[in-house]
């Protein structure tokens, strides 16, 4: 079992990780010191049990315990808890805790109840392994050998129907992510009573799929249309793709066909079901790779100007975002671009090349199926040249400065600085006074800032719209945008625009 622990103290939290890599076959994938950690971790990684304690600073396990409830999923808790907490620790019963540990504890306590839970998760596997989506999964992504016959059996499909098999690429997207389409799709189900479909997330390809019979189909479409594909989501845009399928026999080949049509969300966009048809009459323009930006950032290199090169890195995304070329191309611009940069670090900075060899970005940029990640790897490389052009040798300038550059990798997303600061392992209020002294503001006023000034950038050099530059650098409300930019500049986007021409 993949296991979470979640307790403020160190020697204990350490102590248990220590205990289960000892004593048991499981596996601990992380280690979190309070509740608000410890739902981050169990978001991201979805282990199968979450050891907590339950009095903890800034959010308790009982706050952890219900949020995660909130967000779905099936989660197994464990409660860490000494005697004079106990009728407290009643309370978790409510959330679906497995059972408790009393402190101090004893190997035999901790593998004792692990092996029962592991038991009891074994158990819920076994009994949804005749669900109709496993079958489907298993069907798609493992090969099992299932006859249309037997299809149809298990899913209450027509075994000569005529299906459609809806698709989508989802990415580094979260449970709540995935809640939201599962909510949709839960709707869909109660508007078309009589619509049969089954759906699953496939973790390991990274991938929602639905398989629903062809009726309704145009109305489904819309309807997924206008209140789900055009939702933005945390996790980034996701590529949907549809494809006819006749027969439950024809599912596996209608699903190969289809995976091949996910890059061309790089070309034609993430607001609709890519078909084989757009793809067909997709006319890309003759491909050129910007020559010119590799000049201007060795210069900028060359100068130890940070200004220079983040400007000539962003200059190489925009145009690349305007370039309707084939995706493969595209991935074949961001590796030579990788493959000059990192030429440029092995030969004039031997600590940049060894930081872009951890990066492994060859796998990464062969990998990515979207511009976002394409851009993300990209992201990377930059910071790792930025991170050394402008380090420092003192320790305090050296926190602003991881400080300053994940602002810089992370600027379009939701940032604050108590997420910083954890990421840095660092109390908030350590770094928001080490900030103020360094910088000569406080947190919050530099990160409008530096997003207002890429947001100049966007507005003088590219025709993108001001909706979309302002989603571009982390407003999310193009109308909280526009007042934050005329409070910083004195004057709306638009004026500003129409005044650098």
């Amino acid at each position: 079992m993949r296991i979470l622990v979640v307790e403020d103290e160190i020697k204990i939290r350490k102590g248990i990780a220590n205990l289960i890599n000892r004593h048991t076959e499981h596996t601990v994938i992380g280690e979190a010191k309070n509740g608000v950690e410890g739902c981050e971790m169990a978001l991201k990684y979805q282990p199968d049990v979450v050891i907590t304690d339950i009095r903890m600073p800034e959010m308790d396990g009982l706050e952890m315990m219900q949020k995660l409830q909130e967000y779905g999923g099936s989660w197994h808790f464990v409660i860490l808890s000494g005697y004079s907490e106990f009728e407290y620790a009643k309370q978790a019963l409510r959330y679906g805790v497995e059972d408790y540990l009393l402190k101090p504890l004893a190997p035999e306590d901790v593998t004792g109840l692990l092996a029962s839970i592991q038991e009891k998760i074994e158990k819920e596997r076994r009994q949804n392994q005749g669900k109709p989506e496993k079958k489907l999964r298993d069907y798609l992504i493992e090969n099992e050998l299932s006859s249309a016959a037997d299809l149809a059996a298990y899913c209450g499909y027509p075994e000569n129907g005529i299906f459609r098999l809806l698709c989508a690429y989802m990415g580094n997207a979260g449970q709540e992510d995935k809640n939201v389409c599962s909510d949709r799709f839960e709707k869909l189900k109660q508007s078309f009573p009589e619509q049969r479909m089954h759906w699953f997330f496939v973790e390991s390809t990274r991938e929602f799929i639905c398989i629903l019979e062809d009726q309704n189909w145009e109305q489904i479409r819309e309807e997924l249309e206008r209140k789900l594909l055009n939702r933005k989501l945390s996790g980034g845009p996701w590529v949907w793709v549809s494809e006819r399928a006749e027969g439950l026999s024809g599912l596996k080949e209608a699903y190969e066909r289809l995976r091949s049509r996910y890059v061309y969300g790089m070309v034609l966009g993430y607001d609709q079901f890519l078909t084989r048809e757009q793809v067909e009459a997709f006319a890309p323009e003759p491909y050129q790779y910007p020559k010119s930006v590799e000049n201007r950032l060795q210069k900028a290199f060359y100068k130890e100007s940070l200004e220079e090169f983040e400007e000539a890195a962003e200059q190489f995304l925009e145009n690349l975002r305007g370039m309707p070329v084939m995706p493969g191309q595209i991935k074949e611009c961001f590796m030579k671009m990788a493959d000059f940069l990192g030429s440029l670090a092995q030969e004039h900075d031997r600590g940049i090349y060894e930081q872009l060899q951890k990066l492994n970005l060859v796998r990464h940029i062969g990998g990515a199926v979207t511009r976002q990640e394409l851009e993300g790897v990209f992201h990377e490389l930059v910071s790792a040249f930025l991170q050394h052009m402008g380090r420092q040798e003192d320790i305090s300038n050296y926190t602003i400065r991881r400080t300053i550059d994940y602002i810089r990798m992370h600027y379009a997303e939701s940032i604050s600085l108590e997420g910083v600061a954890a990421i840095l392992d660092i109390t908030p209020e350590y770094l928001s006074t080490l900030f103020n002294r360094v910088m000569g503001e406080n947190f919050s006023v530099f990160l409008k800032k530096f997003r207002i000034s890429h947001a100049k950038r966007l507005l003088k050099g590219t025709d993108r719209k001001i909706y979309e530059i302002a989603q571009d650098v982390g407003y999310g409300d193009p109308k909280y945008f526009n007042r934050v930019f005329k409070e910083e500049t004195g004057v709306s986007p638009g004026d500003y625009r129409n005044l650098q021409r």
